[in-house]
């Protein structure tokens, strides 16, 4: 199995570009802060140690549009996708890569910790080809279904919950 998600912040502006045969296509990187202490981050910072890792990325078609219409240097982002190992040839040395193809987004924050306005977001109940979420589940869910005494489940009363 090859998943990822990562969560982090864009280094610079995302460039969209397209291939010959029309597929959009947008290459970013963003920086994951690595998990340490306060202490040892600051540990690390006064030694000039990195705190983050920069991690490649690449994302294609409606997925490259959004991240190219909607984030900014700076922004979180959060991803899951897949790990993509490759080579190339450069001046008689073989180079290795390994990217993180993206294969869903989501808006986590701007850079200045406003997740809606600032970002032009798109409808929250809306997926990116405009077919409405959960379409398909609207009436399988029955708010009734979760009061089952009978199978060991404890009446639900929403003044209860604490949120």
């Amino acid at each position: 199995m090859n998943n990822v998600a990562l969560i982090g912040r864009l280094t610079r502006d995302p460039e969209l570009r397209y291939t010959q045969n029309g597929a959009a296509v947008v290459r970013f990187t963003i920086a994951v802060d690595r998990r340490m202490s306060k202490e040892r981050k600051r540990e690390a910072e006064a030694s000039n140690q990195q705190t983050a890792d920069f991690i490649s990325c690449t994302a294609w078609r409606q997925t490259a549009e959004l991240i190219a219409n909607y984030f900014k240097k700076g922004n979180r982002i959060g991803i899951t996708g897949r790990i993509q190992t490759g080579s190339y040839e450069r001046d008689g040395q073989t180079v290795y890569t390994t990217d993180v193809i993206a294969e869903s987004v989501d808006f986590i924050e701007s850079l200045s910790g406003q997740t809606d306005n600032a970002m032009r977001r798109p409808p929250i109940n809306q997926n990116f080809n405009n077919q409405p979420v959960n379409s398909a589940y609207s009436n399988d869910f029955n708010s009734q279904d979760d009061k089952v005494g009978d199978e060991g489940f404890f009446p639900v009363d929403n003044d209860d919950i604490p949120f």
